[in-house]
């Protein structure tokens, strides 16, 4: 009897310490319990622990991350509600579109030819800022509102003389480059870069213009911050011929490929910003960089007419008061050229660029909901209303407006951007309006890496809206404006 006894105070001892140990909760003391009766009955161990964690892991839910707090305004919009008002006041808009449009642009014109005339007249003088600035403000202007909005197609149809019309303006011939708008980029080159992939590829990998892309050799150069900030101050004066001017002309080439049926692929990285220093690259570094064109190429269509007339043939008639008259004349171009530059670089390089604006993995569909709501949150506005003002940001300052409608002429931008900005706050869209200035420093922190822009997280895209980019959309979205690449089929051997 008493070793019987002994055995069982022996067996119970350990469920007694379990419930008798100090300071013991009641999870403590179940867990307690059942590592004592693991103790004394291990054969439990296989029979009930293993078993029950497959189970467990077997019928688990997959979890769902959470919605970063930046981004749950996106699980609480309307999107047909959106997609419906934005709609249907660009619909307003473009109906009531006429004469007062053309006017409009008409106006802007005159002021260009203004300061086309005072820069002329006076560029045989020394170096000063009147003739600087005048020859500065011509080029601006013929560039981002004028030749901008019409290669949209912003006056096709209220423009009954079809002077201001996107299927041809600047295009076809050098005589209509030089007196329609006369720039380093190629009219065909723009139309295929900005008005089509940059357009109806906003902020996805396929946008030519993604900053934050482009930008990645100087994101990731290893040198002290202060060297980055001189990279950005070079691009700044010279980025119209140092990068628009050769990237443009890519996507003109790679737009004849894909029509020639010719291989475009990911090997050859595409999307890649090309530049002149590709060139420089290869030929003296010994780089890899796909060579699109041969360099005789582009200066031989684009960027030798430019150099040649703008800054040789132009200011020739100076001769005539002499070597020096000429040569001040070819440097007010020269500096005017570089303040161009800068002037486009601040208004145009900071519409899509800061810490507060979207990326995305894929394309979606045009006019879509997805669409309208890529082009606010990818977009942002500087100070709006007046025509002076409006001019001076090159009428960029509607950037949201412009992109969410590009058909749409400068005036009525300014008419609708003010109800616009109403429809987003109704949506509780972000609408981003901010001066020129803080933009810029939002823009060069991308540039040189100190900030990154937001992901869009793909869970919470429409599905439906989504596409995949194929050639014929690149043709029918060009076409669609009487710009659509033209090419010569091989001839047959």
């Amino acid at each position: 009897n008493t070793r019987r006894v002994l055995c069982l105070f022996l067996v119970a001892l350990p469920y007694l310490s379990a419930f008798h140990s100090p300071a013991l909760g009641t999870s403590r003391c179940l867990s307690s319990f059942r590592c004592a009766r693991s103790a004394t009955q291990p054969w439990r161990v296989a029979s009930a622990t293993f078993p029950t964690n497959l189970k467990m892991v077997a019928s688990a839910e997959p979890k769902v991350a959470a919605v970063a707090p930046e981004h749950s305004w996106v699980s609480k919009l309307d999107l047909d509600g959106f997609k419906k008002e934005v709609s249907d006041l660009g619909k307003r808009l473009e109906k009531n579109q006429g004469k007062e449009d053309v006017d409009h642009i008409k106006k802007i014109c005159l002021w260009s030819n203004t300061f086309a005339a005072i820069g002329l007249a006076t560029m045989w003088l020394p170096p000063n800022p009147v003739t600087v600035i005048a020859l500065s403000m011509w080029t601006f202007m013929r560039w981002t509102t004028i030749a901008h909005h019409t290669g949209h197609g912003g006056y096709n149809r209220a423009d009954e003389t079809k002077y201001f019309n996107s299927r041809g303006f600047a295009a076809g011939s050098l005589y209509k480059r030089v007196t329609e708008w006369f720039d380093w980029m190629l009219p065909e080159a723009w139309n295929i870069e900005h008005n089509n992939l940059h357009h109806y590829r906003l902020s996805e990998d396929a946008d030519p213009d993604l900053v934050e892309r482009n930008l990645a050799f100087t994101r990731d150069l290893k040198v002290p911050l202060f060297c980055k900030y001189a990279i950005v101050g070079v691009l700044m004066g010279t980025w119209k011929w140092f990068y628009y001017a050769p990237n443009t002309y890519k996507e003109l080439k790679i737009a004849e490929m894909r029509k020639l049926g010719k291989p475009v692929t990911a090997e050859m990285r595409p999307h890649d910003a090309f530049t002149l220093k590709a060139f420089f690259d290869n030929r003296v570094l010994g780089a890899k960089n796909t060579i699109w064109y041969p360099f005789r190429d582009l200066m031989k269509n684009v960027m030798g007419p430019y150099l040649l007339i703008h800054f040789l043939l132009m200011p020739l008639p100076c001769l005539l008061l002499g070597p020096a008259a000429f040569m001040n004349a070819v440097g007010n171009l020269v500096l005017a050229d570089i303040l161009t530059n800068i002037h486009g670089f601040v208004v145009i390089a900071t519409n899509h660029a800061g810490d507060d604006m979207y990326r995305f993995k894929s394309g979606c569909i045009p006019n879509s909901g997805t669409f309208y709501l890529r082009q606010v949150i990818s977009s942002v506005n500087f100070k709006t209303g007046g025509d002076w003002n409006d001019v001076m940001h090159g009428f960029l300052n509607y950037q949201i407006e412009h992109h969410v409608w590009p058909n749409l002429s400068a005036l009525s931008l300014q008419r609708g951007q003010p109800e616009m900005k109403v429809i987003c706050q109704r949506y509780g869209v972000p609408y981003v309006q901010e001066s020129i200035w803080k933009r810029l420093k939002k823009t060069v922190d991308i540039m040189v890496g100190t900030a990154t822009m937001l992901d869009f997280p793909e869970e919470l895209e429409r599905k439906s809206d989504l596409k995949v980019w194929s050639n014929e959309d690149t043709s029918a979205n060009s076409a669609a404006l009487g710009q659509d690449v033209k090419v010569k089929e091989p001839v047959a051997a």
